[in-house]
C-alpha cells in the first residue's frame, strides 16, 4: 500500500526509533481511537434519541457522511499502532459505527425504518460518486489551476473504494440483521452477545472481500486483511456494548412491564418489532394457564401434519384425552385441586410427547396430542407413558387427593388405516374416547381395542 509505506519511510527517516517512545505512541493513537468512538456514539445515540421530534434525517445524514468519509481514510490514512500492523480510524471506528447504528435502528424501529436509513446512505454516497466522477473530468482540461496538491488518480481510485464500500454496506446491513435473528434463536437472553457475534461476523465477511478487491495487488495484502479484521472486531464489540447497554437503559417507552413479570418478558422490549410479533403470536397459539398449544392451534394444524402425511405417505395419529371423574374431583376437593389435576396433566404430557409432536389443551380436563410419523402402537406406548408420568407427578405433588384418583382416558385414531380428513380423524378418536369410558375409564382405546369384550384397562 503505497501511501502508508511513504509515511513509514519518512517517520524512519526523520526521527530515531525509540521502543519505548513508539509504545507510548501506540498507546496514545489506540486511546485515541476509542475516544473517537466513544464521542461517535454519544452523538450517534443523541441523533437516535431525537428521531421522534427530527425524524431519522440527522442519523442519515451523519452516517452518509461517514460513509464516504471512511471510504475516504480507508485509502489514504493508515496508523502502524503496532510494527507491521497498520489501521485506518475510517474503516475500524467510522464503518462499525454505521453497521451497528444500522442495526439498532432495526432492534428498535424494525426493518422499515433500517431500510430508510440505509437508502439514505446509499443514496448520499451515489450522488457523491457521480459527482466526483464528474468533478475529475475537469483534471483533464489545459484551463485547470490547481490550488492544492490533488491527484486525479486518487480521486478515481477513491471513487471506485466508495462505490464498492457502498455496494458492500448494502450487503452488510442485510447480513447483519440476518444474523442477529439467527443468534437471537440460539442465544434469546443474551443480548450483547447476539449483537457482538452479528457484528464481528459481517466485519469479517467485509474486510475480507473490500480488502481483496481493493489490495489484491498489495504486497501488505495480508497485514492489512489482518489488522482490518482485528481492528473491525476490536470496535466492533466495543459498539455492541455500548448499545446493548442502551437498549436496556431506555426500554420502548409504551412497552413498560411491571415489575413482578416474569424475566422472559422483561426483556420484551429490547426484542425487534418481528420478535415480538412471534413472541405474542407464540403466546395467542398457547392456553395460559398450561402453556400448552390451545384448540385453535390444533385445529390449524392438523390439516397441515395431515396434507404432510399424505405426500409423504407418512402415518399419523391424533390422541384424544380426557381427564377422569374431573368434575368430581372439582366439587369434593376444591377447584384449586382441579387447577393442580389440570397444571399437573399438561407437565406430565410436555415431558411425555417427541419434540415433534403437538400436545394441546382441547378444552376444560380435554387434551389432544398430533403424533406426526407415528405408528398406532407407538401412540399408544406414549399414551401409557404419558399414565406413568401423571401418577408419578401427582405422588410427587403430594395433592389431598387419594392415591391413584388421578387418570385418563384417551381414544386414538390414525391415518391412513382410520380415516383421511382432520374431522374424521377427531371424530373417531373421539367415539373411542368414550367406548373407553363407557367401558371403565382409565385406559386406550385404539382400533385393535374397540371390541367391548375385549377392553381393559391399557
Amino acid at each position: 500500500m503505497p501511501q502508508f509505506e511513504r509515511r513509514s519511510t519518512y517517520f524512519a527517516a526523520s526521527r530515531p526509533y525509540h521502543p519505548l517512545a513508539m509504545s507510548h505512541d501506540s498507546v496514545q493513537q489506540i486511546g485515541l481511537l476509542f475516544f473517537e468512538a466513544l464521542f461517535l456514539s454519544v452523538l450517534l445515540l443523541a441523533f437516535f434519541r431525537v428521531r421522534n421530534r427530527f425524524g431519522l434525517a440527522p442519523l442519515c445524514v451523519t452516517l452518509g457522511a461517514f460513509q464516504h468519509l471512511q471510504t475516504t481514510l480507508a485509502a489514504a490514512l493508515y496508523l502502524e499502532i503496532f510494527p507491521g500492523i497498520y489501521v485506518s480510524p475510517g474503516s475500524t471506528v467510522l464503518f462499525t459505527a454505521t453497521l451497528v447504528m444500522t442495526l439498532l435502528v432495526y432492534i428498535r424501529d424494525d426493518a422499515a425504518e433500517a431500510r430508510s436509513l440505509i437508502v439514505g446512505i446509499v443514496a448520499a454516497n451515489v450522488t457523491l460518486s457521480i459527482v466526483a466522477l464528474l468533478v475529475n473530468l475537469h483534471l483533464s482540461s489545459p484551463l485547470l489551476v490547481l490550488m492544492q496538491d490533488v491527484s486525479g488518480q486518487f480521486l478515481v481510485q477513491n471513487l471506485w473504494s466508495l462505490l464498492i464500500g457502498t455496494c458492500l454496506l448494502c450487503a452488510d446491513v442485510i447480513l447483519v440483521i440476518v444474523l442477529y435473528e439467527f443468534f437471537y434463536r440460539l442465544l434469546p437472553r443474551a443480548l450483547f452477545a447476539r449483537i457482538a457475534l452479528s457484528i464481528v461476523c459481517v466485519v469479517t465477511i467485509d474486510t475480507t472481500l473490500f480488502v481483496s478487491i481493493s489490495f489484491y495487488d498489495s504486497p501488505d495484502f495480508s497485514k492489512i486483511l489482518l489488522a482490518g479484521v482485528l481492528g473491525k472486531t476490536a470496535f466492533g464489540v466495543f459498539y455492541a456494548f455500548i448499545v446493548s447497554a442502551y437498549l436496556r437503559l431506555f426500554p420502548v417507552p409504551n412497552l413498560a412491564l411491571p415489575d413482578d413479570a416474569g424475566e422472559g418478558r422483561k426483556v420484551f422490549h429490547i426484542l425487534t418489532y418481528r420478535q415480538r410479533y412471534e413472541l405474542l403470536k407464540d403466546e395467542l397459539m398457547r392456553e395460559p394457564m398450561t402453556g400448552l398449544f390451545n384448540r385453535k392451534f390444533f385445529n390449524d394444524n392438523l390439516p397441515r401434519e395431515l396434507r404432510r402425511a399424505q405426500r409423504l405417505e407418512h402415518q399419523l395419529n391424533v390422541l384424544l384425552l380426557d381427564l377422569d371423574n374431573f368434575k368430581q374431583i372439582n366439587d369434593r376437593y376444591g377447584h384449586q385441586a382441579g387447577d393442580d389435576v389440570i397444571l399437573l396433566m399438561a407437565q406430565a404430557m410436555q415431558e411425555s410427547f417427541r419434540a415433534a409432536d403437538i400436545p394441546c389443551r382441547y378444552g376444560g380436563e380435554e387434551f389432544a396430542v398430533i403424533l406426526p410419523d407415528a405408528t398406532t402402537d407407538s401412540a399408544t406406548i406414549a399414551a401409557r407413558r404419558l399414565r406413568e408420568k401423571l401418577s408419578d407427578l401427582c405422588h410427587a405433588a403430594d395433592l389431598p387427593l387419594p392415591a391413584g384418583i388421578v387418570t385418563f382416558t384417551a381414544g386414538i385414531a390414525s391415518y391412513p388405516a382410520d380415516a383421511d380428513s382432520p374431522d374424521e380423524l377427531v371424530r373417531i378418536a373421539d367415539q373411542r374416547l368414550y367406548a373407553g369410558k363407557r367401558a371403565g375409564r382409565d385406559r386406550v382405546i385404539s382400533a385393535d381395542a374397540m371390541p367391548a369384550s375385549s377392553m381393559s384397562p391399557a
